[in-house]
């Protein structure tokens, strides 16, 4: 595929991820983040965080890393994805039992009622449901043809939150949680199948598993380090700081790496365009130089505008009930800052084979999640993870220097515009939210000039550069 081809299906990809992304984060937060969080206990939403932990440790043993070696690997054979499905399946079967039949020791580690551990039941047959999907989105993100897995992410979201309010409505409490998953992983099953219909098959070739996992066990590696890192701290400090403290915890982390999304989109689709292009080291600096503008472009407003109307959002539209987690959204804003310097490039290097040198990386950061997590948490409490969370972030900047003497690339260059206009829009709607929100509507005016002042500063900054991709997808 040439490099231009590979421009427009990354932008066409990013368009569609991005504006479909924001519709179900929009959905997602109004529903738990704004509607349940005025309507349930802050234990409440603690609880379904909790089992969603519990299960998202098991989920990661569930993968050797064959999907991603599907995507990264240049040409696939049919007993290459038979074999992955085969396997795939075997472990998704195993992990269901095992937490189907620990979910009773698990609710009595975290002092979790027995809505809580059908809860943890629910997530893992929804689970089982969820590695159905492996193969069809695979064979999609291989093509970036983004356009039916994202229709099913929509189909998803919309049973789930639309279940989840009516039942909570109807007082089914921490229930309403465990229908609402059951009926999410059903949806995105048939939907899927229906929308890219592939003939499930299985089957074994010892050639394929071989050549898979020289990429898949690294690949997988580096995920269960990610989980080490990101999800069994939270489930060691939630029996720490208990079920109200790990719902603030959970809580500002949802609002601070919301802005995140930009770039986890921005990866999805350049992970399989890398792959794509290994070997050509002039080619991937172009696409990475675009992809980190691009990623600047949507995050950093998203961010330093989160930073400007959180205290607003907090006192006139959620709950005064959350001011004491306004402070880790902040400490977790940070590492979301700098994640954007380490995400996109940690990202090139695993397209391009450079699998070890991640997953040094990941050791790393693994190391200092575990060494600083749980002692700031005994000094500040729940407000210690969001610590630990800043001061590992700065390291970030590292595979700046791993990739420069890789590809030619010019890192200021491409973010010091997004940055500028962002940090000026965000102090403009600092200002302005404090005189003008009392209730949701008045937030979202605000956020509508406030975009609308940054969409003017940045197209002065960068007209040329933005009507240059522009004019690229008319051309397509």
């Amino acid at each position: 595929m040439e490099v231009n081809t590979l421009k427009r299906k990354i932008a066409k990809g990013f368009l569609s991820l991005t504006f479909r992304k924001a519709l179900l984060l929009g959905i997602n937060y109004l529903t738990i983040n704004i509607i349940l969080a005025r309507i349930l206990p802050v234990s409440t939403i603690g609880i379904f965080n909790i089992a969603s932990s519990v299960l998202a440790f098991f989920t990661f043993f569930s993968d050797i890393g064959l999907a991603a070696a599907l995507i990264q690997k240049k040409e696939i054979k049919p007993e290459d994805i038979k074999t992955t499905f085969t396997i795939q399946e075997i472990l998704a079967f195993i992990i269901m039992v095992i937490v189907w039949f620990g979910a009773p020791s698990f609710a009595s580690f975290y002092a979790l009622d027995q809505m809580g551990m059908w809860l943890i039941r629910s997530l893992a047959l929804s689970f089982f449901l969820v590695s159905l999907k492996v193969i069809p989105s695979v064979l999609l993100e291989r093509d970036l043809k983004f356009q039916p897995l994202v229709a099913v992410e929509v189909l998803e979201t919309i049973v789930f939150n639309l279940i989840l309010i009516l039942l909570t409505l109807a007082n089914f409490s921490v229930a309403a949680f465990s229908w609402a998953v059951l009926a999410r992983g059903t949806t995105g099953v048939l939907a899927i199948y229906l929308l890219a219909p592939w003939r499930v098959g299985f089957g074994f070739s010892s050639s394929s598993i071989k050549t898979l996992l020289n990429f898949g066990l690294p690949f997988q590696a580096n995920s269960i380090l990610a989980l080490l890192k990101d999800r069994l701290v939270p489930l060691v400090i939630a029996k720490m700081v208990g079920s109200v403290g790990i719902g603030y915890i959970t809580w500002s982390q949802s609002l601070a790496f919301l802005p995140l999304e930009a770039m986890n989109i921005m990866i999805r689709v350049t992970f399989p365009a890398f792959s794509r292009l290994q070997g050509n080291s002039e080619k991937l600096g172009q696409i990475l130089e675009d992809s980190l503008f691009v990623t600047s472009l949507v995050l950093y407003p998203m961010l330093f505008g989160l930073f400007a109307v959180a205290p607003s959002l907090i006192l006139h539209v959620v709950s005064a009930k959350w001011q004491p987690a306004l402070p880790l959204i902040y400490l977790f804003g940070t590492g979301a800052f700098f994640a954007t310097l380490s995400s996109p490039f940690t990202n090139f290097l695993n397209a391009t084979g450079k699998i070890n040198i991640t997953l040094r990386l990941m050791v790393m950061w693994t190391a200092l999640e575990w060494g600083l997590s749980p002692i700031l948490t005994i000094y500040f409490g729940f407000l210690g993870v969001g610590i630990a969370s800043a001061i590992i972030s700065v390291t970030s900047i590292i595979p700046i220097f791993i990739i420069k003497k890789i590809v030619d690339i010019r890192i200021i260059k491409n973010i010091w515009k997004p940055i500028f206009a962002s940090l000026t829009m965000a102090i403009f709607a600092f200002f302005l939210s404090n005189i003008f929100v009392y209730n949701f509507l008045s937030l979202s005016l605000v956020i509508l000039i406030s975009a609308t002042f940054y969409f003017a500063l940045i197209f002065s900054l960068a007209r040329q550069r933005i009507m240059h991709y522009i004019t690229s997808l008319k051309n397509d």
